[in-house]
């Protein structure tokens, strides 16, 4: 199971495009994701950054490439980072 850590960050230099982020995303979690990614956790907000916090199981994450890039370009979303995690056992096993 490939979980990742995914962070989108609202663009936040027009004040109308908080709710419309917040849209965009309310519609990817009632008609659901790309073939092959699984919400397992979240969504959660910062009270720090303008970003919603996900944990997708994303079997390709490539698949993701395509609405993603069509949000960015909508000017809604900033950014986006998405971090691989692994069970802790794989890290001893990295270091070890």
């Amino acid at each position: 199971m490939p979980l990742y850590l995914d962070e989108i960050y609202f663009n936040t230099s027009n004040p109308e495009n908080a709710p419309k982020g917040v849209a965009l995303i309310q519609q990817a979690l009632k008609n659901g994701f790309p073939p092959g990614v699984t919400l397992k956790a979240g969504p959660w907000g910062s009270n720090e950054e303008a970003k919603i916090v996900l944990i997708l199981d994303i079997q390709d994450h490539s698949l993701t490439f395509d609405g993603f890039a069509k949000a960015v370009s909508s000017g809604l979303i900033a950014k986006r980072r998405l971090t691989p995690l692994v069970e802790w056992s794989a890290v001893e096993k990295a270091v070890g």
